[in-house]
């Protein structure tokens, strides 16, 4: 008993609930070591906004040298233009200054393909590859803030920069990151593609960030880019932060002249210099007392899903009205959304004629 007496006093008498707290306080102790040593947030690594600005202006723009790796034969190089205008939309033009061949990706509208001295034809045997780069290449672009977008897994570097990110059977190894400006945002200028159909890399000179493209940019120019604006009102996600050009004749009534809803059409509430409108989703099949209509003009449309104030929002259009070579003839119309909304799609409209 003294033996055991001398021992409990030298070490102590570690009882259930001392060994309980002991091991919380380890696991406390070690929880905040590995808080220390997480690496830095890609935002920060990158010099990136932590959350995307509101601009429909977020476009990419890339040129380079594209080099195609092909087993027992001598690489090909190059000369190779990317338009970004979304996760489903992509404009790549590849070849020599006076030869190129472009391709089109333009969400479920297709894909085409065009060689030199020739149309553009669908090209539908490459959509499904055209689609998962087009959606690997924007995830990259604006890391971190699809970061919740589970399809996607990543590596980091020392420097906390993604070096590599993996879609369904392809994956980018990226390199060489240079800011955009003196101190502006990192961007990887090498980008090695690994895929079944084999291997690419792409070193891209020149990037910019904040270019804007109209749909028609995505499109063969015999497709007829005009959308519709009843697709801006409803089931629209694949229309959401995109700017295009619309051609629909528009149907609506003045606030003071509504009727019940019931007896109407469907319809959405619009306001246009500070006054509200019901505008019909389609021309109504009856004649509808003091209903007006604005046929036979074109409309600049910007649609998304930031949480836009009309003010602001009809601000930008009238800037990318004027960037694109256009000159509104009428006032902004805005659509109104109830808080309550599954669908925050906010759409702006503004007729317009080309310059």
């Amino acid at each position: 008993m003294g033996a055991t007496s001398d021992l409990t006093q030298k070490v102590g008498y570690l009882s259930p609930i001392n060994l309980m707290l002991r091991a919380l306080l380890c696991c406390l102790v070690m929880g905040a070591c590995a808080k220390q040593e997480n690496p830095t947030p890609i935002a920060d690594a990158r010099n990136i906004r932590a959350s995307e600005a509101i601009s429909p202006a977020k476009c990419f723009r890339m040129t380079g040298e594209i080099t195609f790796r092909n087993v027992g034969y001598t690489d090909i190089v190059q000369h190779g233009e990317l338009w970004l205008g979304g996760d489903d939309r992509m404009r790549f033009s590849i070849g020599t200054k006076d030869k190129k061949n472009i391709f089109l990706l333009d969400g479920e509208n297709g894909c085409w393909k065009k060689t030199p001295g020739n149309e553009f034809v669908d090209y539908p045997q490459s959509r499904e590859t055209f689609s998962t780069e087009t959606a690997l290449r924007w995830y990259v672009l604006r890391m971190p803030w699809d970061k919740d977008d589970i399809r996607f897994s990543y590596e980091l570097n020392e420097q906390h920069l993604p070096s590599k990110v993996v879609f369904d059977d392809m994956s980018i190894q990226l390199s060489d990151y240079k800011p955009l400006g003196k101190k502006g945002t990192l961007y990887p200028t090498v980008w090695h593609w690994t895929s079944p159909d084999g291997e690419r890399v792409e070193t891209f000179n020149d990037l910019q960030d904040g270019a804007l493209f109209l749909d028609s940019a995505f499109v063969p120019p015999n497709f007829n880019p005009l959308d519709s604006i009843r697709l801006a009102h409803a089931d629209a996600e694949s229309l959401a932060d995109r700017v295009g050009i619309v051609n629909e004749n528009f149907f609506y009534l003045d606030e003071a002249d509504f009727t019940r809803h019931s007896e109407l059409p469907k319809g959405w509430w619009w306001t246009s210099d500070s006054k509200r409108y019901f505008v019909f989703e389609q021309q109504p099949d009856f004649q509808i007392k003091n209903m007006r209509s604005i046929t036979g003009k074109t409309w600049m449309r910007w649609a998304t899903y930031n949480k836009v104030g009309d003010a602001f929002g009809s601000a930008q259009l009238l800037k990318i009205v004027e960037q694109t070579g256009h000159r509104n003839t009428g006032g902004v119309w805005a659509k109104e959304i109830k808080n309550n909304s599954r669908k925050q799609l906010k759409v702006f409209l503004v007729p317009v004629v080309k310059d």
